[in-house]
């Protein structure tokens, strides 16, 4: 039998009810998700269509475009990233840090490295370098698979005193986990086609047709291959979990049962979308179609994953047994903080999606 041994929560109240909190973890992760796959996907395909670039000029375009664009979303993906991890700490702060120190040297890395990717970006887009946008996808990616490993360990705890006992120092990863790989995959590859979705915003605001029909054409791929992999991910990873988590999605839990399915056809709906705005009729109007069923995709994703931690915790922790005494002033604060913060953020990217000569711009300044 397997002891599992869980820190003592901190004695320090909920500052609101668990199901507020949990709410704003979803919210805040449903928001920092969108940034951040846009920034993996967009990164990946602006550093493939600087290579492009070399001997397709409409590649060149999408390369420059996407470059000036992923600092603002990189931005934001953190800003919205601290808020999900402020939550996660409040809900689950006891297995959060133990996985976390178990991980110590990867976790505390991962500082350092969001710096050499945010400024891999930025000299990407202000210095056309290759070298830079190199550096921020590879970034990027690490990151990625750093938080998988800390998300998964902190969901068994029953793993943990053995690590510990193994290697004290921190220097863990979680690669006996089953469910890693796939899990990684899964949202690396969803953040790829995220990217085509990128370049699609970026297409429909084009104004000359050729470069407009053709990135249109290109985020429409780079959104559907991707998805169509994913959906093999998706099954690997569902036969990774362990089986009573699994069979919740197989009918013991109608909720978890219905998100599985609505998983399934709203990417389907998304991919049909972008294939009808390819085919000239109303394209604008079936590409944001297809862009607003990817997004409510992420949604159902991210309330499955809920499903997933609850399974994994079911019998060993439940934060609503933690002690709760509200505090509506400090809640009050951060929800208008967090708006105006939103508000911000949408006005930078506004402001950089919508210059006039960003390109232009953009050649200047490598050539100064």
């Amino acid at each position: 039998m397997i002891t599992v041994i869980i820190p003592t929560a901190d004695p320090m109240p909920l500052p609101a009810p668990v199901w507020l909190l949990k709410s704003l973890l979803l919210l805040t992760f449903f928001l920092h998700l969108l940034a951040m796959n846009m920034v993996v996907g967009g990164g990946l395909i602006a550093l493939i269509s600087r290579i492009r670039g070399r001997s397709n000029e409409l590649a060149h375009i999408l390369g420059t475009r996407l470059a000036a664009v992923l600092p603002v979303l990189l931005a934001g993906t953190i800003t919205l990233g601290v808020a999900a991890l402020l939550f996660v700490q409040v809900l689950y702060g006891q297995l959060f840090y133990t996985s976390s120190i178990l991980l110590g040297v990867a976790w505390l890395s991962v500082i350092l490295l969001l710096l050499i990717g945010y400024y891999g970006f930025y000299w990407s887009n202000l210095r056309q370098s290759m070298t830079g946008a190199v550096l921020g996808v590879l970034m990027v990616f690490t990151i990625g698979f750093i938080y998988v490993n800390n998300m998964t360990l902190m969901l068994t705890p029953e793993r943990w005193a053995d690590m510990y006992r193994a290697n004290a120092a921190g220097l863990h990863l979680n690669i006996g986990e089953v469910s890693l790989i796939p899990r990684y995959l899964h949202m690396a590859i969803s953040g790829i086609a995220f990217g085509g979705l990128l370049v699609v915003l970026l297409a429909l605001r084009e104004t000359e047709a050729k470069v407009r029909d053709w990135m249109l054409r290109q985020g429409a791929l780079w959104f559907t291959i991707p998805t169509v992999v994913n959906f093999g991910i998706g099954f690997w990873f569902l036969l990774a979990i362990p089986r009573d988590v699994r069979m919740l999605f197989m009918g013991q839990s109608p909720l978890a049962s219905a998100l599985l399915l609505i998983g399934f056809l709203l990417p389907v709906a998304a991919i049909v979308h972008l294939m009808l705005a390819l085919s000239g009729r109303k394209p604008a109007r079936q590409a944001i179609a297809g862009i607003a069923s990817a997004v409510l995709t992420v949604a159902v994703m991210i309330a499955m994953r809920d499903v997933v931690r609850t399974g994994y915790l079911n019998g060993v922790f439940n934060p609503h047994e933690l002690a709760v005494v509200p505090q509506w002033s400090v809640i009050g604060i951060f929800l208008v903080l967090f708006v105006a913060g939103l508000a911000t953020l949408f006005w930078m990217l506004r402001k950089v999606v919508t210059a006039k000569g960003s390109a232009d711009l953009a050649r200047h300044a490598a050539q100064h």
